[in-house]
């Protein structure tokens, strides 16, 4: 071990040191990881926040994003995760809103219009996993779904 101090001087040793390597504290639990990521960062960067919900998701009937084509005209329930969405006004100057929102599968759009906007605005997230229910439209080949209820999936 070299001496870095002045002349004569001992080397210090870290407190509780006997001269061999610290021991190593035990690994966080994957979970836990997890919840350090999104309290540091706001969100994971290891994986879709939707996958820390699996248990729940196997207990719902569910269609997912990639399929939604499969079920237009009908009212499905999908699951989501909010990714922009974008305020407008209609003719008769009333808020309603376009939101992307995705699942482990694919990104979907969905209207909220002014009905189902002003009775769900306040419960749009960046932060939350959500059950959508509505009716899945086709227009010109872009597949929507028409937002007739929104739920928190984590309650």
């Amino acid at each position: 071990m070299q001496n870095h101090g002045r002349k004569g001087e001992r080397p210090i040793r870290g407190a509780g040191s006997r001269g061999g390597a610290e021991p190593a504290p035990p690994a966080y639990d994957a979970d836990t990881v997890l919840r350090h990521a999104v309290e540091t960062l706001g969100f994971l960067i290891s994986r879709h926040p939707l996958t820390l919900y699996a248990r729940r998701l196997e207990k719902l009937k569910h269609v997912a994003a990639s399929d939604l084509h499969r079920h237009v005209g009908r009212a499905v329930t999908t699951i989501g995760w909010l990714v922009t969405g974008k305020v407008v006004s209609t003719k008769d100057d009333e808020p309603m809103e376009f939101v992307s929102f995705e699942d482990t599968t694919a990104i979907y759009e969905t209207t909220l219009f002014p009905d189902a906007y002003s009775r769900f605005c306040h419960m749009l997230s960046y932060t939350r996993p959500y059950l959508l229910r509505g009716r899945v439209e086709e227009d010109f080949g872009a597949i929507t779904l028409t937002v007739s209820e929104l739920r928190f999936l984590d309650q």
